[in-house]
């Protein structure tokens, strides 16, 4: 079972692996965008390893990413929905993938596995920030 949601991850925290995890979508962009996050926050050489995952529709799914975590060695793995906010997929659907990662005949592999579901994104200025270049770039036009 995944750790509380409200550890902070520092930065510098080699030894963490981290899986950011989209909804999913039939339509190829939004698995590009979630591809791009997770290669930006890679890029930024903080955590051990990134991965991406979706709940739905694309692979690899979140099983598949937090296992293919732990068969690598990874022992500290940070679940990190890219969701705006709570709602049945971050407090319900997504928890429950993260049990099954390592139920039954995965159990043995999720042994010795700190796993910590993060918080969604959340109301933060930085977002505003974003929210308001989007408008001041769609009154220019």
């Amino acid at each position: 079972m995944p750790k509380e949601e409200n550890e902070t991850v520092r930065e510098g925290e080699e030894d963490v692996a981290v899986v950011l995890i989209g909804h999913g979508s039939k339509l190829p962009y939004g698995k590009e965008v979630m591809e791009e996050f997770g290669r930006r926050v890679e890029m930024r050489g903080i955590f051990k390893a990134v991965r991406v995952a979706f709940m739905q529709l694309n692979s690899p799914s979140i099983e598949e990413a937090l296992r293919e975590l732990a068969k690598a060695g990874m022992t500290n793995i940070v679940a990190q929905p890219v969701f705006l906010a709570d709602g049945a997929h971050t407090t319900e659907d997504i928890p429950a993938k993260l049990k099954e990662s390592f139920d039954g005949a995965w159990a043995e592999l999720g042994k010795g596995v700190k796993l910590t579901y993060a918080k969604p994104i959340g109301v933060d200025e930085r977002i505003v920030d974003i929210l308001l270049d989007r408008i001041k770039e769609a009154t220019r036009k």
